[in-house]
């Protein structure tokens, strides 16, 4: 059996953070990294934006350089898969290998990319986007490819349809929804994407979704649920993931009912020697005053850190405010809080502009920001703004 002081489950951008939080307090402390793809722990935004469009190459994908994990003495275990915990044993089996012994754990295990169960959905050509192989498997579709279908009207599959637009593909768009980025943007800014899309090309068809591909050997189009055909010699889902929380479940800790796994504000499991971060955790928001589970970048980035910290013994509580980002085309913008939902909206500055501010507001009170092309002044004022939830008649106009 191996043994280590610390192990984390995950190669992703929560579990590498987590290497940084335990050699910040424990300079000595033994670590192991497991992580299922045969690659060091790296991030997942540039797969469908940068390096999709060959803007960023491999390497700035990667959280760090290879040799920096031997330099903090952290063994990575990559192409690994752990397949039990046993807290009791304080242990963790993995395919075709000798158990893990750990002090602590911490389950930093993500998601996988959903695949609709449709006919003709294992036809070459038809992608899911999650991983490094799948964007590298994208690309190089779309050297040949003359029109592709992306499904999903979400950030993956905004991000995926500007990226291949970029690359000179024709690009038509499927979702359920009315329009895009429903559930996250005001209308307004999702009519003025809508605009931009449209502008580059981009077909979009809101409202119906795929019910069965075509093609012969290989993907050559999709009949939708209005009887609608679109052909397509690329086609790429972004419907969203699948939590990996079954090595949770099974070893007893507590889950949430919206299936990922509960934490307490420290991060740690229902037990004190499990850690979760990333997509997968639940955690208590103190700022909003309810259990919150979000999916984006910078909440597996401080997460993990702050896992990492208190696994090594610091056990300080995670209160950051959530932020995330994307960038279509040439617009860029962050979200600080919790927007999502609120259909009380106020704009400040100007769509056409380029500068522009909503600021979002549940029951009177600030819930959210979505910004892009501030003052640096502004930008920096806001995560604070949304941490205060200053009533609407308390925000200057």
């Amino acid at each position: 059996m191996q043994r280590y002081q610390y192990l984390i489950i995950g190669g992703g951008m929560a579990g590498g953070r987590a290497v940084d939080g335990i050699r910040a307090i424990d300079p000595d402390g033994t670590i192991a990294l497991l992580a299922g793809e045969a690659h060091r722990p790296y991030q997942r935004p540039p797969l469908s934006k940068g390096y999709m469009t060959d803007k960023e190459a491999l390497d700035a994908v990667y959280l760090k350089p290879e040799e920096y994990y031997a330099e903090k003495h952290a063994d990575l275990h990559l192409g690994v898969w752990a397949t039990a915990v046993r807290p009791a044993d304080h242990m963790v089996e993995v395919r075709n290998g000798e158990p893990f012994h750990y002090d602590k754990l911490l389950l930093a295990t993500g998601g996988q990319a959903k695949r609709l169960s449709l006919p003709g959905a294992d036809l070459p050509g038809v992608f899911a986007l999650r991983t490094i192989e799948d964007s590298d498997g994208i690309k190089a579709a779309a050297q040949n490819a003359k029109t592709a279908l992306v499904l999903g009207g979400s950030y993956i599959g905004s991000e995926v349809a500007a990226s291949l637009t970029q690359r000179g593909v024709q690009v038509t768009m499927v979702f359920p929804e009315s329009r895009l980025l429903e559930r996250l943007i005001p209308e307004a800014l999702s009519q003025h994407l809508r605009t931009k899309y449209e502008g580059k090309g981009i077909r979009i068809l809101p409202g119906t979704k795929p019910e069965r591909f075509t093609g012969e050997g290989h993907v050559q189009g999709a009949v939708l649920d209005n009887g609608q055909t679109v052909e397509a010699d690329l086609v790429v889902m972004g419907v969203g993931i699948r939590l990996n929380t079954e090595l949770a479940a099974e070893a007893g800790l507590e889950m949430s009912e919206q299936g990922g796994v509960r934490v307490d504000r420290f991060l740690r499991t229902s037990d004190p020697d499990i850690y979760a971060a990333g997509d997968i955790a639940e955690w208590p928001d103190r700022i909003y005053d309810m259990r919150r589970r979000v999916e984006h970048w910078d909440v597996a980035r401080t997460q993990g850190l702050r896992a990492g910290r208190n696994m090594a013994g610091e056990n300080k509580s995670y209160p950051t405010l959530s932020y995330f980002f994307s960038d279509l085309f040439d617009l860029s913008f962050e979200v600080w809080g919790n927007p999502a939902g609120s259909p009380d909206v106020v704009l400040r500055g100007s769509l056409d502009g380029g500068s522009f501010a909503f600021f979002y507001f549940v029951d009177g009170v600030l819930s959210g920001v979505l910004a892009a092309n501030r003052s640096k002044e502004e930008t920096k004022a806001i995560p604070r703004l949304v941490r205060d939830r200053p009533r609407r008649e308390d925000v200057a106009d």
